[in-house]
């Protein structure tokens, strides 16, 4: 028998196509701004000169970058009920999955446009009487977020990739509709396909805004 895509089925779910696509979007959103305040304090400590502060960023980062996101995700969601006794949503427990990771990875970033910033720029500031406070907020600070800013979409991209897996306790992100859909339906093909397309486009668009925002980078550097 010869198959033919199901267009019409597809049509029929674009509302629940878009309202998954937009979870999944807020899951990611979210991910990436407790990834990247989280990872701004952990850098800061790793750049310290004081080896008691900096021992517990670099514990974090090495136990988070090694960790599976799918271990982690389980047991945040379900052993956090049995070892403490606290309940998380779904969605909370997604975003603090992939935020806690990525920030370990955002952390690294951000330590790279630390050590960009030239030691004259720390020097100057000290010499104008800027208090530690004033020199990154005014001086340092501005600088690093311009340098990591096509690294953090990268970053995103990869938390965006990272939430298709969310649905396994529950949320109902695209990946989740469409495993649904297709075991409800038998249209396994056209609800996959449909979702791949969406995952795909998404994220070529966001790597092609990383690609533009670091083009734009060099051509003012130069």
């Amino acid at each position: 028998m010869e198959f033919r895509f199901d267009w019409k089925i597809i049509t029929s779910n674009w509302q629940n196509f878009l309202n998954a696509t937009l979870i999944t979007y807020y899951v990611a959103a979210w991910s990436m701004l407790v990834a990247m305040g989280l990872g701004l304090i952990l850098a800061l400590l790793r750049n310290s000169r004081n080896p008691m502060i900096q021992a517990p960023a670099r514990l974090y980062v090495g136990f988070f970058r090694s960790l599976p996101l799918y271990v982690f995700l389980l047991w945040l969601y379900y052993g956090f009920k049995v070892a403490f006794g606290l309940g998380l949503q779904a969605i909370e427990a997604a975003v603090l999955a992939l935020g806690l990771i990525a920030a370990a990875y955002m952390s690294e970033i951000y330590r790279s446009g630390l050590l960009a910033v030239d030691r004259g720029q720390y020097e100057a500031g000290v010499s104008i009487g800027l208090s530690t406070s004033q020199l990154y907020r005014k001086v340092v600070l501005p600088q690093v977020f311009r340098t990591v800013l096509p690294a953090t979409m990268n970053q995103f991209v990869g938390i965006l990739k990272g939430a298709t897996i969310v649905g396994i306790i529950g949320v109902f992100d695209l990946m989740y509709f469409a495993r649904t859909s297709a075991a409800l339906t038998f249209k396994p093909f056209e609800f996959y396909s449909t979702a791949g397309v969406i995952f795909i486009s998404s994220t070529l668009v966001f790597a092609a805004l990383a690609g533009w925002l670091e083009s734009r980078y060099r051509w003012r550097r130069s």
